[in-house]
């Protein structure tokens, strides 16, 4: 009997043995999110996955870059293969277009609409949902601004002593730096063939591209007004026509070859890297038309969780999304960001405070522009692939 009660007694510690392994080991998870950009984009990532970390021992975040170029089709090809990101963050519109396609979680379910939703700009909450949809794939990761920069010398020398506010005063001071020889008076980040600069300009004089009912409403005066007025920035301000981005645009400001420059908050970044010590510069709230306020359009990346894997991890993946709006995490983020020229802007407009390296007056710019900021509309996110 005592040899029958040891035989048992082993048997039974082998069994806890066999059972304790696969449950310690399944405890210990990795979460891989692929960040949309490039290496700079995915060091800032890769900070909050330390301070997720640092909260949660047994988890492993391992965060890699993926290109604008390919990033959804990537994407899509996970999906079909059920193989590759737990994570990811892209354009607006991949969400919407992924998640149509059942590729993704919806995050409703995994209680991170309930609690991000309230902290975040509703106008680019709202840019991330299909319409009339009660799926939420994506929630906003950050976003690019557009704003207008100029070096305050080059207006000075031209006869403009203050950043124009309105439509008129834009006109009259851009007709200004042309008479003083300016090789370039006015210059739009990604020329004349794209739609993200325009959409300023169709804001801030009161025009929009589709109604509330999803419906065509650029067909009016104020639409065709908001045309005409981008028309002049070829026409008659001497914008450029490439038709892509220059990425020269902070030298040429400096040295005085560009006047006014429209392009996103991330051309401030790089002023801080590159010309730390560089203060004629400054930005200010994209031009309105009378009685209308200045409305900058407003983009940047959603971050989504796959729908391939596990529930259990699924859960964990939206966990780590809600830590990406808490501002201890956001502070180390922008702190990374400074150093790789990749300044992080959270969707939580509070926090753009916490970008140490940008002066009280460009932050007080953001914050205004933030306030009445539109996205894409929802029609025409559920068209794109990408958005800024």
């Amino acid at each position: 009997m005592k040899r029958l009660g040891a035989i048992a007694v082993a048997v039974a510690m082998v069994a806890s043995a066999l059972i304790s392994v696969p449950a310690n080991a399944a405890a210990k998870q990795t979460l891989t999110v692929w960040a949309t950009g490039g290496d700079a984009d995915a060091a800032v990532l890769a900070e909050a996955g330390k301070l997720f970390m640092a909260k949660n021992p047994k988890v492993t975040v391992k965060v890699e870059a993926i290109s604008w170029g390919d990033g959804f089709a990537k994407v899509l090809a996970a999906a079909a293969a059920q193989k590759g990101p737990d994570i990811f963050t892209g354009g607006l519109s991949w969400g919407i277009s992924a998640g149509n396609k059942g590729a993704l979680a919806d995050l409703r379910g995994l209680s991170v609409v309930s609690k991000v939703q309230p902290l975040v700009a509703p106008q680019i909450f709202k840019a991330l949902v299909g319409y009339k949809s009660s799926k939420v794939y994506a929630v906003p990761y950050d976003l690019t601004l557009m704003m207008m920069f100029y070096d305050k010398t080059t207006l000075s020398k031209a006869g403009v002593t203050a950043a124009p506010k309105t439509v008129a005063d834009f006109n009259a001071a851009a007709a200004k730096l042309k008479t003083a020889g300016v090789k370039v008076p006015v210059y739009n980040e990604w020329g004349n063939g794209d739609w993200l600069g325009f959409f300023s300009w169709l804001y801030s004089m009161g025009g929009s591209l589709y109604d509330s009912k999803c419906k065509v409403s650029i067909n009016n005066a104020k639409g065709v007004a908001a045309l005409e007025q981008y028309k002049k920035l070829y026409t008659e301000h001497g914008a450029l026509k490439p038709g892509v981005a220059d990425w020269s645009m902070n030298d040429n400001i400096q040295k005085g070859n560009y006047g006014i420059g429209f392009s996103g908050n991330f051309q401030a970044s790089s002023y801080y890297t590159y010309y730390k010590d560089y203060k004629n510069w400054t930005a200010a709230s994209v031009p309105a038309a009378p009685g209308s306020k200045s409305v900058a359009f407003i983009g940047g990346r959603g971050i989504s969780v796959m729908n391939y894997i596990p529930r259990t991890k699924q859960i964990l993946a939206g966990k780590f999304i809600m830590s990406l709006y808490q501002e201890d995490v956001v502070k180390a983020m922008n702190v990374v960001g400074a150093a790789q020229n990749a300044i992080f802007l959270s969707p939580v407009s509070k926090f753009a405070d916490t970008i140490s390296s940008y002066p009280a007056d460009v932050l007080a710019t953001i914050k205004s522009q933030l306030a009445d900021a539109q996205g894409p509309p929802t029609a025409m996110v559920g068209k794109m692939h990408r958005t800024m």
